[in-house]
């Protein structure tokens, strides 16, 4: 299997000696630039159409060598995919998959996980080491608590001043994986109620959206009493720049809690950083 789409196409090139011009997108072609502009491929008329023809295979060789380190069918011997992608594409960023994911918890009182005869006592490691930690393909961890997925990290430390109902956090880490949102909308954990904390700017509420979407009648929005004094003291307009197609999609909806802060942010002009949630007086 080649490494991706040009890599395939490259080989044909390599095979054949030419292929169809329509073969190639715009981003192929930014990619192959260096190629024509050197004559390496040249494009001819061939009938009603074009074909790009390789003139100098010596140097399309070169070029193979130096974007693919590890050939255009890459490796097939079970690397990771960060180091499957620095091995064929010099580029861990340029993986096809993430890899395991680990989920940040934190816990209190009795709160504990379980699979099958299996406990993780995420309350007793919270006290013990300030957090938990797990990943989600090794086993179907279940939970029949109440869930708070908290947006970002200084909040998730501090989860316990928000003063929830939810004895079980989960830190989302900007917006929520969608590898989480499988997690949650599985049967194992379809007696967890799921709490959103997040920021309440656009993004914040279409994040929120995103979780009761994936597990409706059961998902709910953190909305502290003095929301509204704290928009009014704390809000900050810059949360509302560039987000005018959300927030137009916001005001579409029908979920009346979103609306409410639809409703603060229009009247102050302004989004509030959850982090105001930990300001005492």
């Amino acid at each position: 299997m080649a490494v991706d789409a040009l890599a395939e196409k490259i080989g044909l090139l390599r095979s054949q000696g030419n292929l169809a011009s329509s073969r190639l997108t715009d981003r192929d072609r930014i990619r192959l630039r260096s190629l024509f502009d050197t004559g390496v491929l040249m494009e001819e008329r061939s009938g009603a159409g074009k074909k790009v023809v390789v003139q100098n295979r010596a140097a399309l060789e070169a070029f193979v060598q130096r974007l693919y380190p590890s050939g255009l069918e890459g490796r097939g011997d079970g690397l990771a995919p960060k180091s499957r992608a620095v091995a064929e594409l010099r580029d861990s960023k340029k993986a096809r998959e993430s890899g395991p994911l680990v989920v940040l918890l934190r816990g209190f009182g009795d709160c504990a996980l379980h699979a099958g005869e299996e406990v993780l006592a995420v309350a007793h490691l919270t006290e013990l080491a300030g957090v938990a930690a797990l990943r989600l393909d090794v086993r179907q961890w279940s939970y029949a608590g109440t869930l708070a997925i908290v947006e970002n990290l200084e909040v998730f430390w501090n989860f316990e001043k928000l003063e929830t109902n939810a004895l079980l956090a989960l830190y989302a880490q900007g917006r929520l994986s969608g590898r989480v949102l499988d997690w949650l909308s599985s049967p194992a954990m379809e007696q967890a109620r799921i709490i959103h904390c997040g920021d309440y700017d656009p993004v914040g509420l279409d994040e929120y959206l995103r979780l009761k979407t994936s597990c409706p009648g059961r998902s709910e929005l953190f909305l502290p009493s003095n929301l509204a004094d704290l928009f009014a003291r704390y809000g900050k307009r810059e949360l509302l720049a560039g987000n005018a197609a959300v927030l137009a999609r916001l005001r579409k909806t029908e979920d009346q809690e979103v609306r409410r802060i639809v409703k603060l942010m229009d009247r102050c002009g302004a989004g509030l950083e959850q982090e105001v949630l930990l300001l005492v007086g």
